[in-house]
This record gives C-alpha cells, sequence and structure tokens, in this order.
C-alpha cells in the first residue's frame, strides 16, 4: 500500500509501493464548510474548504467528490491562489439526452448510462490499514484540482506526511499535524451553488399548496454518494477528520417567505422592468408563498446540526438572517447531518430524569434534547420518555455516551423511521404518539432506543470494512433488547427473542452469510432488516456459550471494553470494528474460542433443524438421545410470496449467491430432564463432528424407584383445596402451584365443554419414566426443532415449567397438531390463566378457530366467546328472566388483557360453519361494536375499534367463492339464511363507512379509521362480497391527505389489479390476467380433446413452479405485460421525473427490466448542421454625408452580410448505384439443356458465336463446375455433328495472389443476392455446380468445337474424364442413403461432384434471373421468383440459339437447390433451324477427383 515513509538516514519521506484500487494519495485533517439555504428556491449555496495533507510530494492534482452542482472553477483556490479546475457532474447521466427517443424498453440503456452512480462494490481501504498508509477513496472523482497555482512556484517545497517507522510505537505511527495549525498541509476552497436537488436534502412546506411548517433536513444513505450531493468533499466512509460547519439562513418563518410582520411596512420591492439582468435570462417569479399567521411570522427558526453549538449571531449584510456556527470531531462526511426549522425546544434529560439519578451518574450522564415542530412537544415528552432511561442504563452498562450531547429532531416526510448522524438522529414524525395510545409504545420505543444505541455503535464506533457492517448492526440491537428487558421484563425479551429465532429460520433459506451481506446493504432495506435479525441472535447465542465457561463475564464486557478505549482514545484505531478483534476480545474475556460459532454463523448461512427422537432404556437405565440434522437435505425452492418478489427481483438483478449451508452445526446442547420424582436434572453435553450421520446422547437416569403418578382426583383435590385431601396416595405428586388449574371443576368442563385424556393415553402417561424432556433449555441454538415427545409431556411442560421459552414450544406443538378436544381444553385453560405471559395466551387464542370443527360440535366457537364474556362482559338478567352478556366499559390499563381482548374477536371472525362464520359469531362481534363503551377509560380505542371492523370484515369472507357475480348480489332474498346475511352485509358496510366519515371531522391518530375502512372494503371487493368500486379509493389518492391514507389507497388499488394489476400478484400468478381461462368446448366435439389437454397441463405447470423460482416469475411477467404500451408509457414518465432521487431511479429502471423486454434499438434526434451563407450587396458609392445625402463621398464599399443558416441536403452527391433495366422478353420458346455421359473424353470450348465473358472474381483452389475463361476471341464453326458439343468440363481453378486484368468489378447487388455467386458465409468451400446433359442425337448437325490448351503452372494440360455408371439397381441401400446424403451436402476443396439425372424425369422451369444490361458484368443467381419469367437461352452455358426454337412443351431444368450460384456469361447468337433430339434415359453418376498438389491455371482441353 502507498504512503510516504520517512528515511532513516536523510529523514526525507520516501514514496512507498503503488497505491491500493481507487485510493488517492492523501488524507483530510479537517474540512469547514459554509452553507447558506434558500427556502424559495429550494437550493444551497456556500463554500467548502478542505484541509489536506499529501503522502506524495510529487503530487500535482487530487480528485474530490461533488455531485448535483455548479462549481464556480474560476474561484477554487489552493493556498489562497486561484488554480485549475475541472468539473463533471455525474448527476448529469441520470438525465436522458434530449436528441434520444428512447422508452421503457430501453431501459438497459438507461441503466449502463448511469452506471457510474450505481452504488455497486466500490473499492474500499480497511481503516486499520489507513493507520500505517494513509489515503482516500473518493467516491465519483468528479472534481479534479490542481496543487499547482500560478502563484506557487513548481519547485517549492511542500510539507508531506510522515510515516514514522514501526520500531519506535508500532500502535500509533501516523505523525498527523494539528488540524487546528491553519498553516499546515494544503488548503482547497472550492465554491458550489446546488442544481435541482435530488439527493442529499429535502424541503417541506415550500411548495405551493403545501400548509405545512417549512423545514429542510439532510437525507443519508449507507453508501457514499450522498454527502456528495450536499457540498464537495471525499465521500468515504474511512475518510474520518473533524469539521466546521456554518449555516446561514432566515431568523424567522416570516423571513422564509419574506413576509414581514403586519405592524412593520413591508420593505419596497423594484419592478421587475427596473432590475438588470444579463441578456437571454427570463424573468423569473418566486412562487405564491403561503399566508402564514402573526404568530407564525415570529417563529424563531432553529438550526440543528451534527456537533457542538459554538456560535450563532445575526448576519452583518442582512439583518433577516442569521449564522449558526458547529464544530464536530472526527466524523465521515456521510455522518453531518442538519435540519433547519421553526422546531421548538425540549430539555429532555432535565424534564424525564430525577435529581437521584443526575447525582448518580454525574459526569456520564448524557444531555438529551429533542426537537420538533410545533403543538407537538407534548408528544414528543411522551414518546421520547423512555430514552432517557436507555441513556441511563447504557453508560454504567456499557460506558459513557461518546459526545457532547445527543440530539433527536422529528420532520416530515421521512421514509425510514430513523438516521443516526453525529450527536444526532434525524427522526419521523410518525413515530410521536399521544400519551392516551398504548398500541405502539413498545414498538416505538423500541426504535429510538436503538438510534441511541447507534451513536456507540455505527457512528462514533464504525465498521472497519463492509464484511464488519454486521457486527455493529448486531451490537446495536442487542444493546437495544438488553434495555427493553429491564423496562418489559425477561418473560418478554425471551418471548421476543424466541420469536425472532423462529423467524430467522423461516427467512434464512438461500440467502448470503452475514460475513457477505455488507456488500449487498445497498440493495434495499430488505437486506439490512435480515442484517438486525440475524445478527443479534448470533450475539445472544455467543454470549450464552460465553457465560457458562467459568469466571467468564458474557459479551457485555467485551462491548464495553470497545466503548471505554474510543472514549479514552479517539483515533482511527480505536473507533474501527473487526470482527478479528472483536474474536480475540472474545476469547481473551471468557477463554472460550468461538470457531466453530463464527465458522458457522458468520461465515455460513442457512439454520440447523434438527430431528431428535427419544426413548428410556430399561436395561441400562439411560435415556438415548438421537439427533440428525436434516438442514442438508431441505434444499428444495422455497415459494415466493408478494412480500418476497421485491427482494428476489434485486438479488436476481445483482447477482447474489447464497451462502454455503453446513452439513452439521456443532456446540453445546444442554438438556434438562424432569424425572418422576419432579426433579430436574440438568445434562451440558455438546453435539460434535464425530457422528456423520445422527448425534447419539446417553444420559444417565437418577431416580431408582417406580415412577410416582399424578392421578386426576389428586389434581382435582389440589385444585378445589377440597377436604379429601386423605384421598390421595402416598406415592402421588401434587402440583399446587401448577399452570393452566383453572376451569378444573366438574360444573366448568360441563359448561365450557372441556375433555380430558382418554384411558389409553393415561395408561401411557402412568408407565412414563419422566415428565417431559427440555431439549436446549438454555436456548443456544437458533432451530428448528421437531421431536416425537407425545403430547400429554407437553401438556406437562407448559403447566410445570417456568421458562416462557418452554411454553412457546408446548404451544407452537399444538398448533402444529391436528383437531381435537383435548387440545381446545387446554388452549382455554391457557388462556384463561392470567398467570401465563399474554404472548402465550395469545398463541393459544390464535389456534383456538381451528377446533370450530364439526367433528368436535364446533367447540372452538362457542369457547372463545366464553372466554371473551368471562373477561370484558357483564352478565346481566332481565325481567323476564333472559340472560344477556353486553360488553363492560373499556378499561386498558391491564397493558396485558388488552391484548387478550383485542385478539379475540379477530379469532372468533376466523370460526366457521359450512364455510361461513356463524350467525351467532357474527352478531356478537356486531353487538362489540354497536356497545362499546369508552367514556370512562382513559386511553383512547380507536385500534380497538380498528380491530373490531377488521373482525366484522373477516366473518362476513366466505372460505370460497368462485362465481363471477359479487355474493351480496347472489344471495336470494326468498331464503332465510340469504336475508340475513345480506341483511348482515349491508350493516357491515355501514358500520365502515360511518367510522371513515366521523374520521373526517374528528380525527385520529395517523387516521386509522379511515385506512381501516379502505383496508376492509378492499377485502371485501377482492373477495367477491360486494362489487368493486375503484372511486372509493381514488378520491383519496389527492395530494392533500394524509401521506399514510394515500399509500393505503394505493396499496388497495394494486391489491384490486386495478393498478397495474400489481406486479407481483401477475409475476406469481395470483391476478386475475394469470388465472387459467379454459375455454369452452364446442357442442360438435366428441371424445377427448387432447390440444386443449395438454395446454391446459402446461399452463398449470407454469403456474405451479412460477412462485417458486424468479426467473419463471419474470418470464410470466413479461408475457402477460407484453404490448401493454399504456403502462410502457408510464413507466417511463415515472422514470423521467427530475425530482426523483438516482437510487429511486435506479430502481424504476430494475423494475422495467422485470417487465419488458429489452430492445437494442435506439432513436436519435440529430440537429442540421448550421453553415455561414455569404452574401455581396450592392456597392455602395462612398460614405453618405448626413448634411447633404445627395452628394456621397469617399471610395466605393463593398458590404458582405453573414447569415447562418441549415443544412438539410448533403454537399456531395450520394453514391447510390443506378437501377438495373429490366430484363428482355424472348420470343423464342425456351431451350432444354441436357447433359451427356459418355466415355469418350470431353474438351472444354467455346462456341462460335463469339468468347464469353471472363468472370469477375478469382477462386481458391477447388474443383468446381464452370465455363473456362477464352483466350482467343473467335474459334472456326464446328460440325453439327461432333458429339462433344456442349459439354461440361471440370478443371481445377489456379490460386491466382491478384485478380485478373480482364475481370470487371462486380456489380452493386439487391436484397437476397449472394456476392460474386459464393456460397453462404458458414461454408468454407464454394459447392460445385451439377454437371449438366448437353443436347444430342436430336438429328440436327452442330458446329464442332475447336479444342483448345492452355498451359498450366507446370505446363501439363487439364484433363477431363467423363465415365457411364448404370450399375445403379446392385448398389447396397446404406450407399445410396449415403449418396443422396451428400447430394445436399458441401463438397470439400479438394473434390468434385458430378450429378446426372436421366432426361425423362420431370423438369421444373429455370428460376428467374436478375436483370442486368448486356455490357455488365454478369450477376449472382438469386433465389426464385414467385412468378419467374422466361430467360434467354444459353445463359447457363453459354450457347442460346437451339435451345431457342425447341418445342413449346419442353420445361427447363433448373440448377440443384444445393448448387452455389456462380457467374455464367451473356446469351451468345446461335444459328438458326436446329433441332435437339431426344435425350436417351441416363443414369447417375458421381465422380471425384482430386486436385494435384500444385494447383494449376484453367486450360483449354487438347
Amino acid at each position: 500500500m502507498p504512503g510516504a515513509i520517512e528515511s532513516e538516514n536523510t529523514g526525507e519521506p520516501a514514496v512507498a509501493s503503488e497505491l491500493p484500487l481507487g485510493a488517492e494519495p492523501f488524507v483530510v485533517l479537517k474540512q469547514h464548510v459554509e452553507l447558506e439555504v434558500n427556502f424559495r428556491d429550494k437550493s444551497i449555496s456556500g463554500v467548502s474548504t478542505i484541509h489536506l495533507f499529501t503522502i506524495n510530494p510529487d503530487l500535482d492534482e487530487i480528485w474530490l467528490d461533488a455531485r448535483q452542482c455548479d462549481i464556480d472553477l474560476d474561484n477554487v483556490s489552493v493556498d489562497g491562489f486561484k488554480t485549475v479546475a475541472s468539473f463533471s457532474d455525474p448527476c448529469d447521466l441520470a438525465q436522458t439526452p434530449r436528441h434520444w427517443q428512447i422508452g421503457a424498453a430501453q431501459h438497459h440503456i438507461v441503466r449502463r448510462r448511469m452506471a457510474p452512480l450505481r452504488p455497486a462494490r466500490r473499492p474500499e481501504v480497511p481503516n486499520k490499514d489507513r493507520v500505517s498508509y494513509p489515503c482516500c477513496v473518493p467516491a465519483d472523482r468528479a472534481l479534479k484540482v490542481s496543487l499547482r497555482p500560478d502563484g506557487i512556484f513548481k519547485d517549492a517545497p511542500r510539507r508531506t506526511l510522515k510515516i514514522k517507522t514501526s520500531k519506535n510505537d508500532k500502535d500509533a505511527p501516523v505523525d498527523r499535524p494539528d488540524p487546528n495549525d491553519d498553516s499546515s498541509g494544503i488548503k482547497i476552497s472550492i465554491p458550489f451553488r446546488s442544481k435541482k436537488i435530488r439527493d442529499g436534502l429535502h424541503f417541506v412546506g415550500v411548495d405551493e399548496g403545501d400548509l405545512r411548517y417549512a423545514h429542510v433536513y439532510t437525507r443519508h444513505s449507507l453508501e457514499p454518494g450522498t454527502a456528495s450531493c450536499i457540498f464537495p468533499c471525499v465521500d468515504d466512509p474511512g475518510s474520518r477528520h473533524p469539521w466546521k460547519i456554518s449555516i446561514k439562513c432566515p431568523r424567522t418563518l416570516g423571513d422564509v417567505f419574506e413576509q414581514p410582520m403586519a405592524a412593520l411596512p413591508a420593505a419596497p420591492q423594484p419592478a421587475n422592468g427596473s432590475r438588470k439582468r444579463k441578456l437571454g435570462n427570463q424573468i423569473t417569479t418566486p412562487p405564491p408563498s403561503p399566508k402564514l399567521a402573526e404568530v407564525d411570522k415570529m417563529r424563531e427558526m432553529t438550526v440543528v446540526c451534527s456537533g457542538n453549538l459554538t456560535g450563532e449571531q445575526i448576519d452583518p449584510e442582512d439583518g433577516k438572517k442569521k449564522i449558526t456556527a458547529f464544530e464536530s470531531q472526527l466524523s465521515a462526511a456521510q455522518h453531518i447531518a442538519f435540519a433547519i426549522g421553526p422546531f421548538e425546544h425540549i430539555q429532555l434529560w432535565s424534564e424525564c430524569r430525577t435529581e437521584e439519578a443526575d447525582e448518580k451518574l454525574g459526569a456520564n450522564a448524557a444531555k438529551i434534547h429533542a426537537y420538533c415542530l410545533p403543538t407537538r412537544a407534548n408528544n414528543v415528552r411522551n414518546t421520547c420518555d423512555p430514552v432517557v432511561g436507555a441513556a441511563d442504563f447504557f453508560a454504567p452498562e456499557f460506558g459513557r455516551y461518546p459526545f457532547e450531547s445527543y440530539k433527536l429532531c422529528f420532520v416530515d416526510d421521512m421514509i425510514p423511521d430513523t438516521v443516526a448522524a453525529t450527536s444526532m438522529s434525524l427522526c419521523s414524525n410518525r413515530l410521536l404518539y399521544p400519551d392516551d395510545i398504548v398500541d405502539l409504545e413498545t414498538d416505538v420505543t423500541r426504535t429510538l432506543v436503538h438510534a441511541l444505541a447507534s451513536q456507540y455503535f455505527g457512528v462514533h464506533i464504525v465498521p472497519n470494512q463492509r464484511s464488519d457492517y454486521w457486527l455493529t448492526v448486531g451490537i446495536q440491537w442487542f444493546m437495544t433488547d438488553l434495555f427493553m428487558r429491564s423496562i418489559c421484563g425477561n418473560n418478554w425479551y425471551r418471548f421476543h427473542l424466541k420469536t425472532l429465532s423462529d423467524k430467522l429460520v423461516e427467512t434464512d433459506i438461500h440467502r448470503p452469510s452475514l460475513h457477505d451481506l455488507g456488500e449487498y446493504l445497498h440493495l434495499g432495506d430488505f437486506e439490512l432488516d435480515f442484517m438486525a435479525l440475524k445478527a443479534p441472535l448470533v450475539l445472544y447465542i455467543l454470549d450464552q456459550r460465553m457465560s457458562k465457561i467459568p469466571g467468564s463475564m458474557g459479551i457485555v464486557r467485551v462491548i464495553s471494553q470497545f466503548v471505554s478505549n474510543a472514549n479514552i482514545n479517539a483515533t482511527i484505531a480505536s473507533t474501527s470494528l473487526s470482527e478479528v478483534d472483536f474474536r480475540k476480545a472474545c476469547e481473551k474475556k471468557s477463554q472460550y474460542r468461538p470457531d466453530e460459532l463464527w465458522q458457522q454463523w458468520v461465515h455460513g448461512a442457512g439454520c440447523p433443524k434438527l430431528l431428535i427422537k427419544q426413548r428410556f432404556n430399561k436395561k441400562n437405565l439411560n435415556v438415548d438421545i438421537s439427533i440428525a440434522q436434516t438442514q442438508a437435505r431441505d434444499n428444495g425452492p422455497k415459494v415466493i410470496t408478494k412480500d418476497e418478489f421485491w427482494k428476489e427481483l434485486q438479488e436476481e438483478v445483482h447477482e447474489v449467491w447464497a451462502g454455503t449451508v453446513p452439513k452439521l452445526f456443532t456446540g453445546p446442547f444442554t438438556v434438562r430432564i424432569h424425572e418422576a420424582d419432579g426433579t430436574p436434572y440438568e445434562h451440558y453435553l455438546a453435539i460434535t463432528d464425530k457422528d456423520k450421520v445422527a448425534t447419539t446422547l446417553q444420559i444417565a437416569y437418577n431416580t431408582k424407584y417406580k415412577r410416582m403418578k399424578r392421578t386426576k382426583k389428586a389434581t382435582a383435590a389440589a385444585a378445589s383445596n377440597a377436604a379429601d385431601k386423605h384421598d390421595i396416595q402416598e406415592d402421588d405428586i401434587v402440583y399446587f402451584n401448577m399452570l393452566g388449574d383453572v376451569l378444573m371443576t366438574p360444573r366448568d368442563v360441563e359448561n365450557w365443554g372441556l375433555q380430558d385424556w382418554s384411558e389409553s393415553v393415561q395408561t401411557a402417561m402412568d408407565q412414563e419414566s419422566y415428565e417431559w424432556i427440555r431439549l436446549d433449555c438454555n436456548f443456544e441454538w437458533l432451530c428448528d426443532m421437531v421431536t416425537d415427545m407425545p403430547g400429554y409431556m407437553y401438556l406437562a411442560q407448559l403447566q410445570q415449567d417456568r421458562d416462557v421459552v418452554a411454553h412457546q414450544d408446548a404451544m407452537l406443538f399444538f398448533q402444529r397438531g391436528k383437531r381435537h378436544g383435548v387440545a381446545s381444553t387446554i388452549e382455554t385453560r391457557t388462556a384463561m390463566d392470567r398467570r401465563y405471559f399474554y404472548g402465550i395466551r395469545k398463541l393459544a387464542i390464535d389456534d383456538l378457530p381451528k377446533q370450530a370443527d364439526p367433528d368436535l360440535n364446533y367447540i372452538g366457537t362457542a369457547q372463545l366467546i366464553l372466554l371473551f364474556r368471562y373477561f370484558f362482559c357483564d352478565r346481566m338478567v332481565g325481567k323476564n328472566g333472559n340472560v344477556t352478556y353486553p360488553p363492560s366499559p373499556n378499561d386498558f390499563f391491564d397493558k396485558a388483557q388488552y391484548e387478550i381482548q383485542s385478539a379475540l374477536p379477530a379469532a372468533i371472525a376466523r370460526t366457521r360453519e359450512h364455510g361461513r362464520c356463524s350467525r351467532h359469531a357474527r352478531n356478537f362481534l356486531l353487538d362489540l361494536l354497536l356497545f362499546n363503551d369508552n367514556s370512562d377509560n382513559v386511553y383512547s380505542d380507536q385500534f380497538y375499534i380498528a380491530t373490531l371492523l377488521d373482525a366484522l370484515t373477516t366473518s362476513i369472507i366466505p372460505d370460497k367463492w368462485e362465481s363471477e357475480k359479487d355474493l351480496y348480489s347472489s344471495l336470494r332474498m326468498d331464503e332465510d339464511d340469504g336475508m340475513e346475511f345480506k341483511a348482515f352485509i349491508e350493516k357491515t358496510t355501514e358500520e365502515i363507512d360511518k367510522y371513515r366519515r366521523m374520521d373526517e371531522w374528528t380525527l385520529t391518530f395517523q387516521n386509522i379509521w379511515t385506512t381501516t375502512a379502505l383496508n376492509c372494503k378492499m377485502r371485501l371487493m377482492k373477495a367477491k362480497v360486494i362489487r368493486t368500486e375503484p372511486l372509493e379509493f381514488i378520491t383519496y389518492l389527492q395530494d392533500g391527505n394524509y401521506d399514510l391514507i394515500r399509500i393505503k389507497a394505493f396499496e388497495c388499488l394494486v391489491e384490486l389489479g386495478l393498478l397495474a394489476k400489481g406486479m407481483a400478484a401477475v409475476a406469481l400468478g395470483e391476478s386475475k390476467a394469470a388465472q387459467i381461462q379454459p375455454e369452452a368446448l364446442e357442442e360438435e366435439a366428441l371424445g377427448l380433446v387432447v390440444e386443449q389437454g395438454e395446454a391446459e397441463i402446461q399452463q398449470r405447470q407454469l403456474a405451479a413452479t412460477r412462485n417458486q423460482s424468479i426467473q419463471a416469475a419474470l418470464s410470466a411477467l413479461k408475457e402477460e405485460l407484453k404490448g401493454n404500451a399504456e403502462l410502457q408509457a408510464a413507466m417511463w414518465k415515472a422514470v423521467e421525473s427530475t425530482v426523483m432521487g438516482v437510487k429511486e431511479k435506479f430502481q424504476l429502471l430494475t423494475l422495467c427490466s422485470a417487465m419488458f423486454e429489452a430492445d437494442d434499438s435506439l432513436l436519435m434526434t440529430l440537429n442540421y448542421p448550421k453553415v455561414w451563407r455569404c452574401t455581396r450587396e450592392p456597392p455602395v458609392e462612398g460614405r453618405v454625408d448626413p448634411s447633404n445625402p445627395t452628394k456621397p463621398y469617399g471610395k466605393k464599399q463593398c458590404i458582405v452580410r453573414f447569415t447562418t443558416q441549415y443544412r438539410t441536403r448533403s454537399r456531395h452527391k450520394a453514391l447510390v448505384e443506378p437501377a438495373l433495366p429490366p430484363l428482355p422478353t424472348w420470343d423464342k420458346p425456351l431451350e432444354v439443356k441436357k447433359i451427356k455421359l459418355s466415355s469418350r473424353p470431353s474438351f472444354s470450348g467455346y462456341l462460335i458465336n463469339g468468347p464469353p465473358t471472363p468472370g469477375g472474381v478469382v477462386r481458391k483452389d477447388s474443383i468446381s463446375v464452370t465455363v473456362p475463361r477464352p483466350v482467343v476471341p473467335a474459334t472456326p464453326a464446328m460440325e453439327p455433328s461432333d458429339p462433344m458439343l456442349y459439354s461440361i468440363s471440370v478443371a481445377p481453378l489456379a490460386r491466382v495472389a491478384t485478380p485478373l486484368a480482364g475481370s470487371p468489378p462486380p456489380p452493386a447487388m439487391t436484397h437476397g443476392q449472394q456476392p460474386n455467386g459464393a456460397a453462404k458465409a458458414a461454408e468454407k468451400r464454394p459447392k460445385p455446380l451439377k454437371k449438366r446433359k448437353s443436347d444430342e442425337g436430336d438429328g440436327v448437325d452442330r458446329p464442332k468445337k475447336v479444342p483448345r490448351v492452355e498451359n498450366g503452372v507446370n505446363g501439363r494440360a487439364s484433363k477431363v474424364v467423363t465415365l457411364s455408371f448404370k450399375a445403379w439397381g446392385r448398389l447396397p441401400a446404406h450407399i445410396k442413403e449415403k449418396l443422396q446424403a451428400e447430394k445436399s451436402a458441401p463438397t470439400a476443396a479438394a473434390s468434385a461432384t458430378i450429378v446426372a439425372t436421366p432426361a425423362g424425369a420431370k423438369r421444373t422451369p429455370l428460376p428467374s434471373l436478375p436483370d442486368f444490361p448486356p455490357s455488365a458484368a454478369p450477376l449472382a443467381l438469386g433465389t426464385p421468383a414467385a412468378d419467374p419469367r422466361p430467360s434467354p437461352g444459353g445463359i447457363l452455358n453459354g450457347g442460346g440459339g437451339g435451345g431457342q426454337q425447341q418445342s413449346a412443351n419442353k420445361k427447363r431444368k433448373p440448377l440443384p437447390s444445393a448448387a452455389p450460384h456462380h457467374h455464367s456469361p451473356p446469351p451468345l447468337s446461335t444459328p438458326a433451324g436446329r433441332v435437339e433430339a431426344a435425350e436417351p434415359k441416363k443414369s447417375v453418376i458421381k465422380l471425384k477427383l482430386k486436385a494435384s498438389s500444385q494447383a494449376s491455371p484453367p486450360q483449354m482441353s487438347p
């Protein structure tokens, strides 16, 4: 790595080896940023001053990062001297050029253009490596600044950063200069101004129609590229240095919109006409500002920024503005944040902390401030109260807060809930809730405490490199959950971890490992959410294994050590966390080597799946436990849901590969056996890799006498505390504090319909040697565990174990089981017992609707209604003796009971009788809503009413409805059930609309009633209960509505298939467009239609696999959306938005790639070139005297005018080949060509009427059928009786290096022709033409050919041999097939094939030939035309006279289809009166001649 190393002899810095990839040889010492924020223009401007040191003394220029801004290149200075700089804005690549006519099908072209902006795997240098080799890694390298300005001599010495040798101090090798010394290093000043802000900043309340309070805040991302959108810097997470930030902004909210107070006169504004502006600049009118109240105009604008406030003053140049200064220590550019707005300040540390706690903490007490928009201070106090407690918990447990103060700023329109920055967090206003809302307090508190934990790890202590991100994220959530345990209890903590563990087992399928996941965090929040799920669980099991070692202090002490080191010495090394250092610290603190844990859970993927079998060995008195791991076998495809479609698409596009799943997970395994005497015996075992198939554990049994039974009467006596305790036997064990021992009296059993185990099960229970076995009782495995323990053992575990995780395992077992009366009894008693954790009771309630089965007499429905009546209804007896149960007034003081009260209606609505919810259950739910009373409750019931509306909606949705008509219209009024159900649907929809309208007048928290009503209507329409009405959702899409309402309306339209059909639903086959619609059979069709069955089977196979493979889903999506031009236009309009960020645009392009096939065409619009035109005007006779215009004086003047115009025509003449003349018509009949086969030698020659035209191409060494080129212009006439007339010679052609002198250039070809008659491009050698027959035996005297001899290269003449073969019938069949195959296959270069067809065979006419003039060079034969025209005879063999006098009934034989196109000479005249004789029938012969070692030119036969 690079660096300047100090020489021991001279002391001068010496340049080290080459730099890492993407690194620059300089370091930033500090940076001072001066910003001025303009709200009305939504822009910022200022100067960024960077102090840096160069590692290389010969460095002449550096690269910095800047985006979406204009750099004043003329005023960029180095040490006060102006220098040369160049800048290319990377954000310009996000704008499509104007001359591109592009659409959604060209998404890949725009994506390649924006490739430099992609937050892909950028080069990185680990932070700890920069200690010895300082450098920076710019993200974009968009701004280049020369370090040699004109005012500094090139030979002047430059201070460089020296790297000391390691012999003095290995831990602190960097001799950093003092950042406060302005004379040290190089100072670069960069003036800038933003333009078209896409990323980095977000303005609220500035646009027209936006009535919210105006404020602005920064936006952030994990990957570099966002900070450089705000100001020029080195956008490198590893470049951390001190900062000074000065922000100039309007002083009051009235100054933002330039609205003075009513008592003060407005400042005079000059008219637009009097303002001076440059030529071409248009008059810009600012947008109209909202009218502010007098109180709002006086609100002070507050600046909340990273670091400590150092000063605030009025701008000396403008009294309506103020300047606020901040300083921050050791921070990266991505952690610099600020917010400006009319915020209210709440000192949480003084309002929410007691004096006793303040004195106890002393200097470790963190000062916590909160900032919010007006009228939200009370919500902030209620919401952020636990944050102060979390800071007080972290200080003694992990270490002092690393910064001087902590600021929470709540703003609008934030996409994430929280964003961590240096000493502050930006939070969304969605997190704020009033003190009467109890539904959100746990989740919101956990989110805010996590933001505070991120200040320790993530901001102050950063990951060393991307692969270490999991460690900082895991420690953040580990610290958060430890605090939540302190306020929510240990049961909540363990139940929460068990729930996350089960979720991880379902999620961690085909996912990368934690070590590799850091490279893909930029893909989306789903990757960070998965890391936040798995990383703290891995650290928890690490803490569990470390705590078992004697003398170990657990992982908490390891974390506190890193925090203390970073607080004492805030250097790059101490504030960077790597997994290697963390692993060494764990080994040092606990003497536990986590090698196997690191290899399996950090570098490996997946979770173990354990199949456990247990049995009691009576012979050896041992408990044998067999553990088999099946995670390697369960590697099939995972079903893709709509929620996971976007994740699968992103990972498919960016090639995210799944990690390796270990075949065998190893580690400690604790087993606790509850033996017969009730004593638990805990055994510490281990699963090792010695057993390849399964691990067998043998555990000794401790109880040496017979099992002491727990009988029914003993349990009943203990529960009722009756006087018949004398019936209990001596060996009976009675559990007086057993959980779930409610409803034990016979009357309760009869009223609630409870059941007990059968006699056979009771007998099996009596024969067991232990109560139950608790596997992994210390919760050290994140696994899916399936055992063969019977149900009564799980019941004993549920009732007698005190661990909430054991209760959860037991309830999950009963949920996986079948419907049974005993199971409903167990779940009812569990829900009734308030000693259980409320999460266990909710699990029991959620499974009771399964017991509403006709075989069980629908006992589940009755038990759920009885549960609600018992807890939340009053028993009232009327005058006539009727007993009613109206709901009691609401009382949400007990949070556990409130959770049960909210879970019961949802469970009752899911009960079914004959496919629908029963009438009794539906009316019970409706009464709960109608008689709801919240008058005496101190807490709000808004969320509870939303739960009741959802339950009512669920109750009227049937299990199955396949009719095209909606259910409401299909119900018959002449039936009692139909009439009652229709009336109930009307009441339900009326109640939904009533609460929706109430929300418009009395606002609920986050408009929960409106969003619930929209969701209920969507569910009813999707289930075809009511008619689909899109207008009910479209009305809520307006800009003035609350953002959560608009999002819900969009989601409803997507779910109904009315808005873009829902891309995930279409891809996975869940929409109407993707459903299989079988065609109706025709009435005339009889029997089985095989074609329709195959198509239906293929569609069903596609529908079955498209949700298991992302490739199949994308193929189906593209097929469904093919030809949808409207959707393409709408998608591309969204892509071309100028206000959308770069990340959002990449996401839309990814979605386009999934929806539409890529089109490589690109249509561009180019401007005509501008040219100067010179015109000369008539000469002027001298100058004109103004006093005497009639008498010019002086010399003549020549005036020339220059004007510009567009050139629409080319300067040069287009080189276009003229059109070929049409082919001449022929009146003579077509000539029939024949090929003569004889044993006599045949000689090549030309006809007497004239020599043929030489060929225009030179061929390679091959033997082909051709007409030889003549040498003499004319020859004497031959006798007509010569048998050699019209013979075709087979001769090798010579290789000629240069073209012949007489060869004319090849003419222009039309479409479909082969150049020069050559074969296809894929063939290496042209195939020779088939030999044609000559006309013979027609009784006509023909002129003889004059033989002509041409010597070759070696002086030998070429010979042509013609043989006849008649024994075709005796050839074997395989030889005939081979000859037939070779007829169509291309031949080799060293052989030629002659195929002759008998004359008596049926012949077809020749294909039409292309038109060419007689003087032009011969053209290649084209493909046969649709309607062939007669062509001149003799064009194929050089003669045409005889063929033109044939009878009209003879047809011309075409060339073989496999033969290549060759040139032919033009037609020649033939003596008249020639009559061809009939051709005798010949057989087919095939002749191959080997080429000689030396090729010779074509010669005439002697």
